[in-house]
């Protein structure tokens, strides 16, 4: 501990107490110790504090790169890793849900990404058709590049076909008929096969 900041906070406590108790040579041994854990735990307070900013960091830049979703080596020097951190940090890039669709869009045969924002969670959903599957490790690696780094996010593929109903039709081995083969008294699930529409 520096002796300097100790004399400091051994001062402050002894100018918040009148003289004639601090002359007292047990009060100010008292004094003494005291100063000395305050001391310590502010020290330790002010740590934890500075693990919090990237500029700071020093035991827990791991804990951060996890949270802003940084991959980095173990072998790159503490600066590296901090600068790492402050670039994702500060991306200049404005990333709204029409960014993250066209973005998408780009690795997709035929567009058809749509992205939903869940506000209150902090979250977004990005939904794209089942076909372009084969370009999901770019795409995850591209949204995690352009996203906010508070921002979480799920990946959900769809299929989007449009099924035509006339009478009967069957789909997925389900029988879907319309509304208007219903009749009063009769069960809405014909089977376990049968949806009515």
């Amino acid at each position: 501990m520096n002796e300097e900041m100790y004399e400091e906070m051994y001062e402050a406590l002894k100018n918040r107490l009148p003289a004639f108790i601090t002359d007292i040579q047990e009060i100010d041994e008292i004094l003494r110790a005291e100063a000395n854990e305050i001391q310590l735990h502010e020290n330790q307070v002010f740590d934890v504090i500075e693990q919090t900013f990237p500029e700071t960091t020093t035991w827990s830049i791991a804990r951060l790169e996890n949270i802003y979703g940084v991959v980095g080596s173990v072998d790159d020097s503490i600066e590296v890793r901090r600068k790492r951190i402050m670039d994702k940090l500060g991306t200049t890039v404005v990333a709204n849900r029409f960014t993250i669709e066209s973005l998408v869009n780009q690795y997709l045969k035929n567009p058809s990404a749509q992205v939903t924002v869940l506000h209150h969670l902090y979250h977004f959903i990005v939904d794209y058709d089942l076909a372009d599957i084969q370009y999901f490790a770019e795409i995850t690696a591209m949204i995690e590049k352009t996203k906010p780094a508070h921002l979480g996010y799920t990946m959900r593929t769809s299929t989007a076909d449009t099924i035509n109903i006339k009478d009967k039709v069957f789909v997925n081995n389900r029988r879907y008929r319309k509304v208007r083969e219903i009749v009063f008294g009769m069960p809405l699930l014909m089977s376990n096969n049968e949806v009515e529409l």
